[in-house]
């Protein structure tokens, strides 16, 4: 009967190490600040919002997957008062006042997308 308890308490104590070991390898192959902007894209009901920029002059947000990601530009966009023309690849063409700016789409981590524009041109947040 002890044996049985072993057997079943290291066990448990083996699936909970496995359950931490690969919790840490998601967070490592992520990066802990992408898995802190994914949280807080999912805990605070917002469907854009900014995240750090390693590109001088860039802005970057991100949104889900779900849904439309292209309509939610365009609309964000013109909320902003840039109306859409075009589009060519992952960049998507903006006009407003004579000016022409390009925003780009980027599919990350297979649930979440990441638009890309110069900075002070239009905020996408929520």
């Amino acid at each position: 009967m002890k044996k049985k308890w072993k057997i079943i308490l290291f066990s448990f104590i083996g699936a909970i190490v496995l359950l931490v070991v690969l919790g840490a390898l998601y967070v490592n192959n992520v990066g802990y600040n992408n898995v802190k902007y994914m949280y807080r894209l999912e805990s605070t009901g917002k469907s854009v919002i900014r995240i750090d920029s390693d590109m001088p002059g860039r802005e970057r947000y991100l949104t889900k997957e779900e849904g439309d990601p292209q309509e939610l530009l365009k609309s964000r966009m013109e909320r902003e008062g840039w109306g859409y023309t075009q589009q060519e690849g992952s960049g998507y063409f903006f006009k407003k006042d004579g000016r022409e700016e390009i925003v780009t789409m980027q599919q990350w981590n297979h649930f979440y997308i990441i638009y890309s524009l110069n900075a002070g041109i239009a905020n996408l947040e929520d």
